[in-house]
């Protein structure tokens, strides 16, 4: 086992990073459904705004009860399905920052576990210097007792 641990970190790496892709990949779908949704609620709040120039005119220049009444609960609606809309819109941006948290943390996760292969890397380097040391040592000393 010790003399694999750079495979072992990499295979733990290339896991990590397969993950950050499907979360990327994840995040920009979010993220384009949050942008159409946002777009859908901009077209309801300005399709709602030019309705009430509308009957902000026909009420000054005189409007049926039946007519203001329909007027006023199709506005009613429109601010409804606003409302709805919005909330979409506040789903989908808690959505986005969950899925960027989670990116960033699956990349804080593979920078950790590269430190960690290297310094494994480093440490199992040291460990053969210091055998190799200690045999060249064995051999000197042997070498002395010889003579």
């Amino acid at each position: 086992m010790a003399s694999h641990p750079p495979s072992r970190w990499n295979l733990i790496i290339d896991a990590t990073e397969q993950s950050l892709e499907e979360r990327g990949r994840e995040l920009a779908a979010l993220i384009a459904r949050r942008e159409e949704a946002m777009r859908k609620l901009q077209t309801l709040v300005d399709y709602r705004s030019s309705y009430e120039k509308q009957r902000e005119m026909a009420q000054r220049n005189g409007i049926a009860a039946d007519a203001l009444r329909n007027q006023q609960s199709f506005l009613a609606t429109l601010e409804r399905a606003t409302e709805e809309q919005s909330d979409r819109v506040a789903t989908m941006q808690k959505l986005v920052y969950e899925c960027e948290a989670a990116v960033k943390e699956l990349q804080r996760k593979i920078h950790s576990f590269a430190i960690l292969k290297d310094r494994e890397a480093s440490s199992e380097a040291e460990r053969d210097r210091r055998r190799q040391q200690h045999v060249q040592d064995e051999a000197a000393s042997r070498m002395r007792l010889a003579n």
